[in-house]
């Protein structure tokens, strides 16, 4: 009994012990933290207001004698300056200390890590502290500090600005001043949390200061403190006291914190010791070696399991980087190959696969570069991805090409949200100072409907894209009939690839005839035969060419073509005539597109002003900033611009007035029903109306009968072209009608 009695006694003894020595432990960190941040708090003030008056009589007397001498004489006196300069206020250093090359120095306004604090700068009186950052040329760590300059009348005239060495300014931290090596002191920039310095017994790794502490690291801080103190959290900057707390440090570590708050400088001065220090001091006076080893397996086990969990987040972050794209952070082709048997396994219910498609994508990337198609990419697929249930799935499968699978199977439904998809997509992106439209094309295809494996249901779904495509902006549901199409696609490019080398394109001109019947011009047409398709109409291999991307190859060839017959032809006869040539849209966004028709012509000695390029008006759903003013450097440079098949596609007739063309082309479907159509005979009447209060040439295509031709006449229309006057003609016929009409 006595036993116990004694064993109670000395364990309550032990614990009243334990308590009070655990508080005393405690206060002991504390009173040496308060010091410590006390001592290091006035001398990093003394220090700034001190290189503040610097910077301030020195950029006054740099406003008035515009002497950089003093600069080099001020360094000599202060060798904690790494460099003296002044910057104007647009960010441009005007003069600089002679250890520096003004030249090579940036503008602060447009440096990524200086043109925050340069702007804010020039809003305060005081000075203001940058980014901390190693100033290669000295090879010391340096602080940007920063002061406004006013001339006499008050006016900024610009900002005095100097690089404070850390290693020798603040060679109080480096001066064994700190508890020990588990003790830290940082100065906090309060603005955006960048640390400013962190005393360390080490070399300091650079993205220690090129970096921000985490987003929630001060708020947790802050919290903290307002609710220990029962401040609220506009006061707490206010009040000119020392803070205490046990927190979370920057790595998520508990550590006792001591900090102090500078409002002349927006400087937290934070000294911060692990808590497994305190712990650490504690329990090894009461159990010595025993508590040692205790210790050190402890650490053990929490060093294992850290390391347990870093091996399973980096095995976790591997596999997520190989099944999802890095740029939209959707999953890639490699996670629908892997997860593909989640939709279809033995008894898996119906679903869609929608295979979606950027119109005129390669065009953005092509103009404007790669990073306004990777901006596009990411708004694009933030719509798409907010448009899809929970139910379905995004995968960017490369490229503009996205698909997602849905378990929507209904024709209807299925039509009418690919429809909802359609026009939230090509509603207009704003990217910087651009807008860009972008149409999609949507192929559909349904498991097991259209197919029972992945590669069969993306074949179907590309058949259907693919048709869908030839409408631009649309959608099409796989069938079976769509199969026979997409193969003679297939065979109708790969026998394309093949047909310059094998020379199967040959030129046909069809004539243009003005009101008084004689020859105006002729429009250049191209034309192919294939020994194994046979005559392929242009309304066939045009498009796919296009698509395929052999759309320039073939443009090149047809101008290169067209013009050394023309010119050959003008000379022959000893005559002159406009060509016109038609320009496809992959072709005309070339970057050297222009450069090359400058140099063909030029090559040819053929006079710029009697060859017209032809342009649709699908042109225009190109960015228009961009087609502008190469529309206007062509026209500047004497060749003539006509707007090909008018009043078809996108254009408005109020675009006219800003477009620098020459001549509208009627498109041959209102022709074909002037006669008996009233809309279409207004239509065209219209057309030739505005074009001639605009002094426009009106051309019309398609004019097949005299009474077309009356008509269109008494209308106003200036020249015509149809098979009433000729069809196109190959080279020497082209000759031989010339002769006949001379």
């Amino acid at each position: 009994m006595i036993f116990y009695i004694l064993f109670a006694g000395a364990f309550i003894f032990l614990c009243i012990a334990s308590y009070f020595k655990w508080h005393s432990v405690h206060k002991e960190y504390s009173a040496s933290q308060t010091n410590l941040v006390k001592l290091v708090s006035n001398a990093t003030h003394a220090l700034f207001l001190s290189q503040e008056m610097t910077l301030n009589i020195l950029g006054h007397q740099i406003l008035k004698d515009n002497d950089s001498h003093v600069m080099d004489r001020l360094l000599v006196l202060n060798p904690s300056i790494i460099a003296f300069g002044f910057v104007d206020t647009d960010g441009n250093y005007q003069t600089v200390s002679s250890n520096f090359n003004k030249v090579k120095l940036p503008n602060l306004r447009e440096l990524e890590a200086s043109k925050d604090s340069f702007e804010y700068t020039m809003t305060q009186k005081k000075m203001v502290l940058g980014r901390s950052y190693f100033v290669a040329a000295s090879g010391r760590w340096g602080i940007p500090i920063r002061k406004s300059i006013y001339d006499k009348d008050g006016t900024l005239a610009g900002v005095m600005t100097a690089g404070l060495a850390i290693e020798g300014a603040f060679k109080i931290f480096t001066e064994n001043l700190s508890i020990g090596d588990y003790n830290k002191v940082m100065l906090i920039r309060d603005r955006d949390q960048y640390l400013q310095y962190e005393s360390s017994s080490h070399e300091t790794p650079k993205e220690l200061y090129q970096t921000p502490l985490p987003h929630n690291f001060m708020d947790n801080i802050l919290t903290t403190i307002s609710q220990k103190y029962g401040i609220p959290f506009n006061e707490i900057k206010q009040k000119p006291i020392i803070y205490e707390l046990n927190v979370a440090n920057e790595v998520g570590k508990l550590v006792k914190a001591t900090l102090k708050y500078n409002p002349r400088y927006e400087l937290w001065i934070l000294s911060e010791v692990d808590h497994d220090k305190i712990i650490s001091d504690f329990k090894g006076i009461f159990f010595g070696y025993i508590f040692v080893f205790i210790f050190i397996h402890i650490i053990l086990f929490f060093l294992f399991r850290m390391i347990a969990k870093a091996e399973e987040k980096r095995r976790k972050d591997l596999v997520f980087q190989a099944t999802h794209d890095v740029l939209t952070n959707l999953p890639n082709r490699n996670y629908l190959q892997q997860n593909i048997q989640d939709w279809i396994y033995t008894g898996a219910p119906p679903f869609s696969l929608c295979y979606l498609d950027m119109d005129h994508f390669k065009n953005v990337n092509d103009s404007f570069g790669h990073e306004f198609g990777d901006i596009l990419l990411v708004e694009l697929t933030k719509r798409i991805t907010s448009l899809v249930d929970r139910n379905s799935i995004v995968i960017r499968q490369g490229g503009d090409e996205f698909i997602i699978l849905s378990n929507h199977t209904d024709n209807k439904k299925l039509l009418s949200y690919a429809q909802i998809m359609l026009d939230e997509i090509s509603k207009p992106y704003h990217i910087k100072e651009f807008d860009f439209v972008i149409g999609v094309s949507i192929g559909i295809a349904k498991y097991p409907e259209n197919g029972n494996t992945l590669d069969m249901l993306l074949r179907a779904a590309d058949i259907a894209m693919y048709e869908a495509k030839k409408h631009r902006n649309s959608v099409r549901l796989f069938a079976d009939t769509m199969q026979a199409g997409y193969l003679n696609r297939m065979s109708v490019e790969h026998e394309l690839r093949k047909a310059l080398d094998k020379n199967e394109f040959h030129m046909v001109y069809q004539p243009q005839i003005d009101n008084n019947g004689n020859i105006y011009g002729v429009e250049a047409l191209v034309r192919w035969k294939n020994e194994k398709l046979g005559i392929i109409p242009p309304d066939i291999f045009i498009p796919i060419a296009e698509a395929s991307g052999f759309m320039p190859q073939l443009g090149y060839f047809i101008m290169n073509r067209t013009l050394s017959e023309m010119r050959t032809l003008q000379l022959e006869l000893g005559i002159s005539f406009q060509i016109s040539l038609n320009i496809s849209i992959k072709q005309f966004i070339e970057v050297n597109f222009l450069e090359r028709l400058i140099q063909e012509t030029d090559h040819l000695d053929l006079s710029h002003i009697s060859l017209c390029l032809e342009i649709t008006e699908s042109l225009f759903i190109e960015d228009i900033e961009y087609i502008l003013p190469l529309l206007e450097k062509i026209r500047a440079m004497g060749f003539s611009i006509s707007m090909d098949d008018f009043g078809t596609g996108y254009s408005s007739l109020s675009m006219l007035k800003k477009l620098p063309i020459d001549e509208l082309k009627i498109d041959k479907s209102f022709i074909d029903t002037i006669l008996h159509d009233i809309n279409s005979e207004k239509m065209v009447q219209n057309i030739i109306t505005i074009g001639k209060n605009l002094d426009l040439a009106i051309l019309a295509e398609g004019v097949e009968t005299k009474e077309q031709e009356k008509l269109l006449k008494e209308f106003g229309c200036d020249c015509f072209q149809g098979y009433l006057y000729a069809k196109p003609l190959e080279y020497d016929v082209l000759k031989d009608f010339f002769r006949v009409k001379n």
